[in-house]
């Protein structure tokens, strides 16, 4: 734990010093209590769906995807071995701080579109994602797999 806090501390100080580097949006950054504050961040290069997205596993068996994406990444983090690293590569739109995730030397973005658990972003990780897809790996061997996360929230906003 100690060795990951300090890798982070070391990344996002470095990252700090970007002139363009700012947080404006209590989306991102709020404060926990007196001497705790939390950050949002986005795995770069990926998309998964949303909480709530359904998808159909069988003819009559619908899941929520969104919800078996998250605990895929959570069993990821928990279970590959080696130290946990964030390398911060910006702000998103939305003000959310873009990273990299590593669990030792194993790029976590790139293994969730791998193993079919997330959709590649803007072509980052596209040959990954047609060959889990052509293996009917993850989502891709559900009877009906999720749509596109931009287009289902497209569909589904409030």
């Amino acid at each position: 734990m100690r060795l990951f806090v300090f890798s982070f501390f070391i990344a996002f100080n470095a990252w700090a010093n970007l002139e363009s580097f700012s947080l404006n949006s209590e989306r991102s950054l709020y404060i926990v209590d007196g001497d705790s504050i939390s950050l949002q961040m986005r795995i770069a290069g990926i998309d998964t769906p949303e909480l709530g997205q359904k998808c159909r596993k069988t003819g009559a068996h619908i899941v929520d995807c969104g919800r078996i994406a998250k605990n895929h990444l959570k069993h990821l983090l928990s279970n590959l071995p080696g130290p946990l690293l964030i390398e911060p590569l910006g702000v998103d739109h939305y003000q959310r701080v873009l990273v990299r995730v590593y669990k030792g030397d194993v790029n976590i973005g790139q293994l969730m579109v791998e193993s079919g658990m997330a959709f590649s972003y803007k072509d980052t990780y596209q040959q990954a994602e047609d060959l889990a897809k052509a293996e009917q790996l993850g989502f891709w061997h559900y009877h009906t797999p999720p749509i596109k996360p931009h287009k289902w929230r497209k569909l589904n906003r409030r």
